[in-house]
């Protein structure tokens, strides 16, 4: 009798460890593959210009910490929440630039979040190409993105 308590016992641990480490080792490599691609370069998007923008709308809430621009390449840094689901920024403007030497352009950064509700702080560099936000007979544009944001814009 003790014997077959012994055995049964014995299985048990077995059976229990060897779950264990099957959802420990699928733990490790969800968590390999979330952060490999938060890791990976910035793809670089395209401006957006649309006449009938909303600029009030941009989405999903985040911040903007910095932004930074190298040639044609706006970089944008952001935060947002999320973490569980993969998240998209573009970048728009109405075209409407605000008569002043340079000339100015609003920027509207929207975010689509997917209905992520995991709260973890996400720091993120975004990429935008400008070429389509050249001014006319301009080589300078300030870029303004929301009240604080400005970088200036010059092209070749």
């Amino acid at each position: 009798m003790q014997k077959l308590f012994s055995t049964i016992i014995l299985l048990s641990v077995i059976l229990f460890l060897s779950c264990h480490k099957k959802e420990l080792t699928k733990n490790i490599n969800t968590s390999k593959s979330k952060s490999e691609s938060k890791n990976s370069p910035p793809v670089v998007k395209d401006a957006i210009i649309d006449a009938a923008l909303d600029i009030m709308n941009t989405g999903a809430s985040y911040n903007v910490d910095s932004m930074k621009i190298n040639g044609d390449i706006l970089s944008v840094f952001v935060n947002y929440s999320g973490g569980c689901k993969e998240h998209s920024f573009e970048i728009y403007s109405n075209g409407m630039y605000a008569k002043s030497l340079p000339p100015q352009l609003s920027l509207c950064l929207r975010h689509s979040s997917n209905d992520d509700s995991c709260r973890e702080i996400i720091n993120q560099e975004l990429k935008f190409n400008m070429v389509k936000m050249k001014y006319p007979g301009k080589n300078t544009v300030i870029l303004k993105l929301g009240a604080k944001q400005r970088v200036t814009y010059t092209s070749k």
